[in-house]
């Protein structure tokens, strides 16, 4: 056991309760992908194949972010008690193609294991910051520049703003990309919760008040989430659409970006971008489909989560774009604007600013658990 700040030592309780905080960190869809276990002394942290979402991330990247997102919660979790963790990345993280596509966790495999150490974790952040963080998907407001004081990013990673003008287009052909690939939208239809009366409302996926949806959209939508029928008709006029406005947005360019000094319209958009290594020195990190080593992905994720966790501290919110980075044609058109080179990597877009209305908190399976 290790020692605490009050010369007791860290117990399985204590354990557990890091890990009830950490249970609020956040994933795409609110899949919380993670399955975790407190053993002899340690967290094991495995990942749960139903939960992974295996045509909107066949990189991985969302499960790898949100892995790494959990891991920062619970750090920050340890340190209010005085303590630290030590984050030991196992070979099953380099293999994650090798999930099966459905089913369980198997508590054997586990990706991360983590464990208490003696040397508080040093953060400003609190695990009520954890817990009372939102993610806003309604109109935010502009806000100062999120960079100048935020926490700072280890070495590889940068934060980098895209214009309100181009975000719109980028956002609208992400949807669009979305919308017409059948096997990505009936996924995101399967973590769709639009009604009190789904089993799982109060415990993962996107429920209409974390959308934001009037309460006659949620009714009317609501049938197309729960019978065949019209969930099948429905992704069909998804794709139709979803192919029309893909085409139109291709054949035409960005709008020009602003010129320099002009004053900011809307919330400030942010793409964290990657370096991958000049020379490759693992064999794990030429195989991995971002061209980033796995451990690489969740170190990003646990910044990422700093970030935004800053973010929340400052009164504003963020508001996740994945679909930009998920859609071939809205990302190439990213990289265009930003100018990045082969070597950078799109992790994460995302918007911030202050939001216009409550925020609502979205569910999780610990919610039913008793909080330490």
């Amino acid at each position: 056991m290790t020692a605490t700040h009050d010369g007791t030592a860290a117990t399985d309780d204590d354990l557990r309760r890091w890990v009830r905080v950490a249970g609020r960190a956040p994933s795409a869809h609110n899949t919380q992908p993670w399955a975790v276990r407190v053993t002899d002394g340690r967290i094991e942290v495995a990942v749960v194949p139903d939960r992974v979402l295996c045509a909107g991330d066949p990189s991985f990247r969302d499960l790898l972010l949100s892995l790494g997102a959990w891991v920062e919660s619970a750090a920050v979790a340890a340190a209010a008690d005085g303590r630290g963790l030590a984050v030991e990345p196992t070979p099953a993280l380099d293999r994650l193609e090798d999930l099966p596509v459905r089913g369980a966790a198997d508590p054997t495999l586990p990706v991360l294991v983590l464990r208490p150490v003696a040397e508080p974790y040093a953060t400003p952040f609190t695990p009520q910051d954890v817990r009372d963080r939102r993610v806003h998907r309604g109109e935010l407001a502009p806000a100062p520049d999120l960079r100048v004081d935020a926490p700072a990013l280890p070495a590889g990673l940068r934060l980098l703003q895209v214009d309100d003008a181009a975000m719109s287009r980028l956002v609208r052909l992400g949807t669009a990309w979305t919308a017409s690939r059948r096997a990505v939208a009936a996924e995101l239809v399967r973590w769709l919760r639009l009604s009190p009366a789904h089993p799982r409302y109060a415990r993962d996926g996107m429920t209409d008040r974390m959308l934001l949806m009037p309460s006659w959209a949620a009714r009317l939508a609501a049938p197309v989430t729960r019978r065949p029928a019209l969930h099948d008709a429905a992704l069909r006029l998804a794709v139709l659409v979803g192919r029309w406005v893909e085409a139109v947005d291709r054949a035409r360019p960005l709008p020009p970006p602003p010129a320099p000094g002009a004053p900011v319209r809307g919330p400030q958009h942010l793409v964290l971008v990657a370096r991958t290594p000049t020379v490759h020195s693992a064999t794990e990190t030429l195989d991995a489909r971002l061209g980033l080593a796995p451990a690489d992905v969740v170190e990003a994720g646990r910044a990422l989560q700093r970030t935004w966790l800053h973010a929340h501290r400052a009164g504003l919110a963020v508001a996740p774009h994945s679909e930009v980075v998920d859609s071939p044609h809205a990302v190439g058109a990213l990289r265009r604007r930003l100018g990045l080179r082969r070597s950078q990597v799109a992790l994460a877009v995302f918007s911030v600013g202050r939001p216009t209305t409550p925020s609502p908190r979205s569910p999780r399976l610990t919610d039913g658990v008793t909080k330490g």
